[in-house]
């Protein structure tokens, strides 16, 4: 009885430890292997993986390096062999030999521009890589060991995609199309290339100035010829409104446009004449984008001529620019960086 007691108090023996792993950690001179040890380790610990390093080797072959490799991990018993070192372009690769799976793979991982921000990029590399290829054999693992805990861990949910980056509207914008101007009411008309430039001091709010390259308009009474050229500078403060391809564009807008009348006559005694017509009014512009920074347009534009005038010949009107001024525009614009 005292015996069978005896082993009834014995204490329970402990389970024993789950089994470790190993990987070792080999870089070229310009990697430094030991910082890119101690930063996996941070992320390997946890499982019960230890992280190692030793010399890497000098073959410039990558069969012989993946060879040499193999038998390093074989020698110190290692589940894997990382080797790291700078590859083209910017970026640094990831030799790994999984001897658990018998795989051997290379990865490339972009180079950030600090150190610290690529060694953590490496190390998450490795363990993300790691990962894969363990759990083609997880029917293999002891899922108390560290390689089957490392496996089984449940990845952490997929980060949402970050939404797409509001495209901010150019600063600098030019555009040219075909361009009319006319005065209602016995006036004349002009036809030519219009030209703008534009500048968004903020989202909201585009300055613009603009001019443009007309013909010239003729008229006649009697024996009294005339032609009317003229050369407007426009400007305009518009707010847009809409979002996507399409928008629209509202604002106050001012003119100033010189006009010259050159008149001949064998009968009549003529002179010609110049003037700077100031106009004020509002302007709409209809725009729809086909490329990142480009778009086609209409515009129009309504303005009250405030010193016009109109131009007689014996009586007889030639020009009246003396009421209202209408401009329209068609053409395509391009955002400047």
């Amino acid at each position: 009885m005292l015996a069978a007691l005896a082993l009834l108090e014995a204490p329970t023996p402990a389970p024993a430890p789950p089994a470790t792993a190993q990987i070792v950690v080999t870089a070229a001179s310009s990697i430094d292997a030991q910082r890119l040890a101690d930063v996996l380790r941070v992320y390997l610990d946890e499982f019960g993986i230890r992280v190692e390093t030793a010399a890497a080797g000098e073959a410039t072959d990558l069969r012989k390096r993946i060879e040499d490799a193999r038998e390093l991990g074989e020698a110190l018993r290692a589940v894997a062999v990382v080797r790291a070192e700078h590859g083209a372009r910017g970026s640094v690769e990831i030799e790994l030999i999984d001897l658990a799976t018998d795989k051997a793979l290379v990865v490339s991982v972009p180079r950030p521009e600090r150190d610290a921000d690529l060694y953590r990029a490496l190390a998450l590399k490795i363990q993300a890589v790691l990962r894969a290829t363990l759990s083609e054999a997880r029917d293999e693992l002891d899922p108390k060991s560290s390689l089957g805990r490392l496996v089984a861990e449940k990845e952490s949910p997929p980060t949402p995609p970050a939404p797409p980056p509001t495209t901010a509207p150019p600063q600098l914008a030019l555009d040219v199309g075909y361009g009319l101007v006319s005065f209602p009411n016995h006036g004349p008309s002009f036809g030519g290339m219009a030209v703008r430039a534009a500048w968004r001091p903020r989202p909201r709010l585009e300055l613009a100035l603009g001019t443009a390259a007309l013909g010239s308009a003729s008229a006649s009474s009697g024996s009294v010829a005339a032609t009317a050229s003229i050369v407007p500078i426009h400007a305009t403060a518009r707010r847009p409104f809409g979002r996507g391809r399409a928008q629209i564009f509202l604002g106050p807008c001012v003119d100033a446009t010189y006009i010259h009348v050159s008149a001949t006559s064998a009968m009549t005694p003529v002179r010609s004449t110049r003037n700077v017509m100031v106009g004020l009014g509002g302007e709409a512009e209809a725009r729809v984008a086909f490329l990142t920074a480009a778009w086609v347009f209409a515009r129009v534009a309504a303005l009250g001529v405030l010193n016009g005038e109109r131009y007689d010949a014996a009586g007889s009107p030639l020009f009246d620019t003396s009421r209202l001024q209408l401009s329209a525009t068609l053409g395509a614009g391009v955002g400047l960086p």
